[in-house]
């Protein structure tokens, strides 16, 4: 397994449909009314958790204060930045390991410190062979 682009929404569809008997337009409506109930959940200040994929939250950085009092009187304008965690199953985690997992050379990655902007495509400065 090498890096590669992200799976889309149309693709993770297509392959659904192709492991079950739900149709294509089915999948997509239950992956959009997924995608709306996640974000209403976060919304309301629930996490969800989606069986062996694994739970998302709501997390929050905000600007310190030195009084209690100043603290309520700002609330919510102390907050500045909102994230939604994501946090592996146990499943996933267990699953998604480097000894578990098939690795594959991919040549086309370019090493961002060695200077090169069309250089060597293994990284590396030259040399051996690194992959004979």
């Amino acid at each position: 397994m090498a890096p590669s682009t992200p799976m889309t929404l149309a693709q993770i569809v297509k392959r659904v449909e192709k492991r079950s008997t739900v149709s294509s337009a089915d999948v997509k409506a239950v992956l959009d009314a997924l995608q709306y109930e996640v974000i209403e959940a976060l919304e309301n200040g629930n996490s969800v958790r989606l069986g062996d994929l694994g739970s998302f939250r709501l997390t929050m950085k905000s600007q310190g204060v030195e009084t209690v009092a100043e603290a309520k009187k700002k609330g919510a304008q102390l907050i500045k930045k909102v994230n939604v965690q994501f946090t592996k199953s146990t499943t996933m985690r267990d699953t998604l390991t480097p000894q578990l997992l098939d690795f594959s050379i991919q040549e086309d990655i370019i090493n961002a410190s060695d200077g090169n902007s069309g250089g060597n495509p293994g990284g590396g400065s030259g040399g051996g062979s690194e992959h004979p």
